[in-house]
């Protein structure tokens, strides 16, 4: 399996600062579609006690597990990151290729794919270098200003066990009184960086879990991982439900009947296995009071992929798990029925099949952070984010809205947002289903073939791979063309004797590289 490995700050520093006055661009992200705010529109949101200019970022997941992945969300702008999911298995092997976004979207990746103190780091590092970032004012927007109000939400897994044990009690503590790792990291810097060694970086990194459990998880084990964090950590916690908890009529019905996925096969067991809607409202409310005891919030995130039987030929797992549209018709399902079980204040995340299209309707339902995953895997990548962003604007000026607040009160006749965040999801919700978007017919088409097989040099050079990799793992050499006679070399009588080989030939004037290191196979390239 390809290893991941990050890099130092300074080097990450040197790699931006170099390319930024070269090409204008950082990690290969293009200047003219970096975020930088929009005159007379304020995106920003209030999540547990912070403030985040925008309620927009990445999902758990592989946009957000190295320091590089981050500052890309960053530079969309993504501004409350949901850190990629860390447990105390961290050796797993996890199979390749893992991800499968050729229309819709599968995937058999689950939690980080680095050992527990490199994903530390990673996010420390990340951390940090925002800070330096801004410290610097590399994107021309002053320093202090409330742009850089950006959120990291830690997402932990996946049993009771694992929460407790000594590294997990270890990182999570250390992750949150962070004072030692920052000053270790910036002590890294090399000379020229060295005015950045004492800047004062806000020590506590998170204040929010986000907790993903196993398929099958007992009910009562998710509570206890709860109060765990909520009495050990002091964190206020989100739970991240399943889809099944819609029941497995409403998700067969959803998707074969009325959005046409026959194709998908669905898992009986995982529904029967899983926490039911009632008992997940039950716990939650019963949370609910625990939390209020320790001045901490509870929420739940809808929702996390669903898992489906195995019946293509990419994956060697029995099962998979499906992303993209229609799990986004499930996800709304499932929030929309939740909030009303639990009332409408209640706070609620979201992520699932998130795009440009239907981001501004799901701001409209009063949810943060809204976070993305399987869009961002196709062509454009991060850039993606600025999209969104920037159809949200348009929306909120022709509503003559300035901000989030207001825009979600104006799709109403509600006088409290939350209510209105209710009532918007009321008529948004069952729409969904009707809208060819999110049907098979619209999500059927495979990515096109071309009548060219992949050599190590000269390939058709579309750069389609480089903004896709959640890594940027990939990039483009200027190398120009070239025909050169290639000579070896034999020994004979003692003796060095040349040998004509052929000739080595570029075609292309630029070639396609691939830093091994940010490179895990995951197959989306």
């Amino acid at each position: 399996m390809a290893e991941l490995y990050g890099v130092n700050l300074g080097l990450h520093l040197e790699s931006i600062l170099a390319e930024f006055k070269a090409k204008g661009s950082i990690y290969g992200y293009p200047k003219r579609k970096m975020y930088l705010g929009f005159p007379d529109v304020d995106f920003s949101v209030d999540f547990h006690d912070r403030k985040a200019a925008t309620l927009l970022g990445p999902a758990s997941g592989p946009h957000s597990q190295m320091v590089q992945n981050i500052v890309l969300a960053f530079l969309g702008g993504g501004r409350i990151m949901e850190l990629k999911t860390v447990q105390i298995l961290d050796e797993l092997e996890i199979p390749r290729p893992c991800i499968d976004i050729r229309n819709i979207g599968f995937n058999v990746e689950w939690s980080q794919e680095l050992r527990l103190e490199d994903s530390f780091n990673e996010y420390v590092g990340a951390w940090v270098l925002l800070k330096i970032l801004e410290e610097m004012e590399i994107l021309g927007v002053p320093q202090g200003s409330p742009f850089y109000d950006t959120i990291f939400d830690i997402s932990v897994g996946y049993d009771l066990k694992g929460v407790q044990s000594p590294r997990m009690h270890k990182w999570l503590t250390e992750f949150k009184h962070a004072e030692a790792a920052i000053q270790r990291i910036l002590d890294t810097l090399p000379p020229k960086f060295a005015r950045y060694k004492n800047i004062k970086i806000d020590p506590e990194i998170s204040n929010s879990v986000t907790l993903s459990t196993f398929h099958g998880c007992p009910g009562d084990e998710i509570g206890s991982i709860v109060k765990h964090l909520i009495r050990e950590h002091g964190f206020h916690v989100i739970v991240k439900m399943n889809p099944t908890i819609l029941g497995y009529e409403f998700v067969e019905k959803t998707l074969h009947e009325d959005l046409g996925y026959k194709d998908i096969v669905l898992d009986p067991k995982a529904f029967d296995h899983d926490v039911s809607f009632e008992d997940a409202v039950a716990i939650m409310k019963r949370l609910e009071t625990f939390a209020e005891k320790y001045n901490v919030n509870v929420g739940a995130k809808f929702t996390n992929t669903l898992v489906v039987k195995n019946n293509q030929d990419i994956f060697s797992d029995e099962v998979m798990y499906l992303s993209g549209a229609p799990l986004h018709v499930l996800a709304m399902n499932a929030m929309h029925q939740f909030r009303t079980a639990m009332g409408d204040d209640f706070h609620i995340s979201f992520s699932a099949g998130i795009t440009k299209h239907n981001f501004a309707d799901t701001v409209l339902c009063n949810m943060r952070p809204i976070t993305t995953c399987t869009d961002l895997l196709k062509e454009g990548g991060y850039t993606r984010l600025f999209d969104y962003l920037r159809r949200l604007k348009n929306v909120m000026e022709a509503e003559g809205c300035t901000s989030i607040h207001d825009f979600i009160l104006s799709q109403s006749n509600e006088t409290d947002v939350h209510r209105a965040g209710v009532a918007n999801s009321k008529r948004i919700v069952p729409a969904l289903v009707n809208h060819s978007r999110y049907h098979q017919d619209a999500n059927r088409k495979a990515p096109p073939k071309i009548d060219s097989h992949l050599e190590l040099f000269d390939c058709i050079t579309c750069n389609k791979c480089l903004p896709v990799c959640p890594n940027a793992a990939n990039f483009s050499i200027p190398t120009g063309t070239a025909d050169v006679a290639i000579t070896n070399y034999r020994i004979r009588n003692g003796e060095f004797e040349p040998v004509k080989a052929g000739r080595f030939v570029l075609n292309k004037k630029n070639q396609i590289a691939n830093l091994a290191d940010f490179c895990n196979d995951c197959g989306d390239c």
